[in-house]
């Protein structure tokens, strides 16, 4: 067969069955290597040797047709330097400006460049870097496409291709491209089978990693045991945040010999890239790569997989790229990892919610009254709570409702508050119409440790402030058995409504220190009370410009004693004689005397209740 080339002569007298022999001959070896399922590769450089053979050239390259439908290099063979399949790989035919080769797959026929230096269709720097001075192309043509290309020429010197060079290539490229599509289909089917391969591989360990989550949870590990075994499954530190990257557990290999959690810092965090990975997290994203960040010191990747619980963020399961490279499969086991984790945190929030509601309830019934005292005792233990130690109850008042918080909410806020202020557990507390009342156990059962807890419920009361609109806050007298409880819930809502009627503000205030008062509240007589006290004073209080009446204040507040109301005041003794004298004029009656002092400290205390 002949094959016509422009600016070629017509086919001479060429021994055209010798060289149809020679080919025949040169494609035994072609043909027991693909029967041997060689690799593509390899067959591919055989060809390129053997047809280098039969033309007498010294170089030969082999470009494939991928599924873009561009042509890359995919072998090469060099009778100097040997196999050259690395260079040609880097190359690329019949893209924009490499007419030459655009011939070749156009015209499905051989193309002959005389002088590729000077011929205007090849990639001119192409030619000059590859030192070709001629140059035969032919197409590898199979099912009426052209599947690959084979170029091949003599580096650095010239060559003359003879029509039957021209004949013989056109007939070795029609045979290999035979056997290169078989090989190209081979190789397509092994790729298939081996990705078939890694991802049954990759099921089976994902089942296995699921398997062994879920068996941990079932055996009742907590969140560092699991963060243990997903690190032992990932072969790589893992670390759990929460929604505000505090760390909740974490875990390495013991070969890395970490001794802290490497997580991402806030500064790197802070960085718009990261940022704005970790914000499109979602459950239809759930995990990203964060890139190293060497500018702001994050010098290790990390694989952040978002956890969601009943929809919303909960906080990230990060992977660390430490000691091994972060795989495919590692953004399957942080996901399957962060669902098991999300539900072992979600039930363990329920099991606190229901034992919290439990010991909420069990609250509602220590305060009512009637209730069986023998069975609240016996109760007391499973919650927690010890009766036959000292206690007292803290009554906070809210203002308003809070439409963003609901009744729940607000409660675990008061507790969650009053733990983080006395070191404690969180309190049993129940909510109330426009009330949380606290249980907190004493340290001690003495007055002073009532001291100490105003102390405390005031920086409770601030550090609420803000978020709640908080009332009076009054502390009852401590509580030593189950009957005690019922009769302070009752003093303390009684004192809560006069604290409404006197509009108290922000107060922590100790039942005990009300004194008499408490009998008047208990006995109904509030009102009377106040009349009481405004008529008591009322004519020291017009006699002169108050100098009197703070006298007679800080005289009842010393407990009668001249000397440590002088004190108080920064006056001479003989000062307060004076004026007590003068007290008694106006109200002819003795203030020194012991119903008197009563009735002043019932008059001032209402007074000072009323804001006055």
């Amino acid at each position: 067969m002949t094959a016509t080339v422009p600016g070629t002569a017509e086919p001479a007298d060429d021994p055209a069955p010798t060289r149809e022999r020679e080919v025949i001959s040169a494609f035994a070896e072609i043909t027991r290597e693909a029967i041997t399922d060689t690799r593509l590769e390899d067959l591919l450089t055989l060809v390129g040797r053997q047809l280098c053979q039969l033309l007498g050239v010294t170089r030969c390259s082999v470009y494939l047709r991928h599924g873009s439908g561009r042509y890359r290099g995919a072998a090469g063979y060099c009778q100097d330097a040997g196999n050259i399949t690395e260079d040609v790989r880097r190359q690329e035919s019949g893209f924009d400006g490499d007419r030459f080769s655009q011939e070749v797959i156009t015209t499905r026929g051989p193309v002959v460049l005389h002088d590729a230096l000077n011929d205007p269709r090849p990639h001119h720097r192409t030619m000059t870097r590859w030192d070709v001075r001629a140059m035969l192309g032919v197409p590898l043509v199979f099912d009426d496409e052209v599947i690959g290309l084979i170029f091949v020429d003599c580096r650095g010197r010239e060559h003359d291709f003879t029509p039957g060079d021209i004949e013989v290539a056109m007939l070795f490229a029609r045979l290999s491209a035979l056997f290169i599509s078989q090989a190209m289909l081979n190789n397509r089917l092994r790729r298939q089978a081996a990705e078939i391969a890694r991802k049954n591989a990759a099921l089976a360990f994902l089942e296995d990693v699921h398997a062994k989550l879920t068996g941990a949870v079932l055996e009742g590990a907590d969140l560092h045991r699991v963060v243990r075994l997903l690190s032992d499954l990932s072969a790589k530190p893992v670390v759990l945040y929460n929604d505000d990257f505090d760390v909740l557990a974490w875990a390495a290999p013991v070969a890395l010999k970490l001794t802290e959690a490497p997580v991402i810092s806030a500064k790197v965090r802070a960085t718009a890239s990261v940022r704005d990975t970790l914000a499109a997290l979602a459950a239809g994203k759930p995990s990203a790569v964060v890139p190293a960040q060497l500018a702001v010191g994050l010098g290790r990747r990390h694989l952040m997989c978002r956890m969601m619980i009943e929809g919303k963020p909960a906080g990230f399961l990060g992977i660390v790229e430490v000691g091994r490279t972060l795989e495919a499969i590692d953004a399957n086991i942080a996901e399957r990892g962060a669902n098991v984790l999300a539900l072992q945190i979600l039930s363990e929030q329920r099991q606190i919610e229901s034992e919290g509601q439990a010991r909420d309830d069990y609250l509602s019934d220590l305060l009512r009254k009637g209730r069986d005292q023998e069975h609240l005792v016996r109760r007391g233990p499973q919650f927690g709570i010890d009766l036959s130690q000292p206690h007292a109850l803290v009554r906070l008042t809210l203002h308003e409702n809070h439409p963003a918080l609901t009744a729940s909410a607000i409660q675990a806020l008061v507790t969650r508050t009053f733990a983080a202020v006395m070191g404690i557990s969180p309190p049993p507390a129940v909510r109330l119409p426009g009330t949380v009342v606290v249980m907190v156990r004493l340290g001690k059962d003495d007055p002073a440790a009532l001291a100490d807890l105003r102390t405390d419920v005031i920086e409770v009361t601030h550090r609420l402030d803000g978020t709640l609109s908080l009332g009076a806050t009054i502390i009852s007298g401590i509580c030593r058995n189950p009957a005690d409880f019922a009769h302070a819930h009752r003093e303390l809502r009684e004192m809560g409504s006069v604290a409404k009627s006197f509009d108290w503000q922000e107060r922590a205030l100790l039942l005990d220190d009300l004194g008499i008062f408490r009998v008047v509240v208990s006995s109904g007589h509030v009102r009377e009370a106040v009349h009481f006290a405004h008529s008591h004073v009322e004519a020291v209080r017009k006699a002169d410009d108050g100098t009197l009446l703070r006298t007679w204040r800080a005289f009842v507040g010393a407990d009668g004693k001249v000397q440590a109301t002088a004190h108080a005041l920064q006056v001479h003794e003989n000062t307060i004689r004076y004026r007590l004298g003068r007290i008694r004029e106006i109200c002819h009656t003795d203030p020194t005397s012991l119903d008197s002092l009563l009735s002043a400290r019932l008059a001032f205390q209402v007074l000072e209740l009323a804001g006055e």
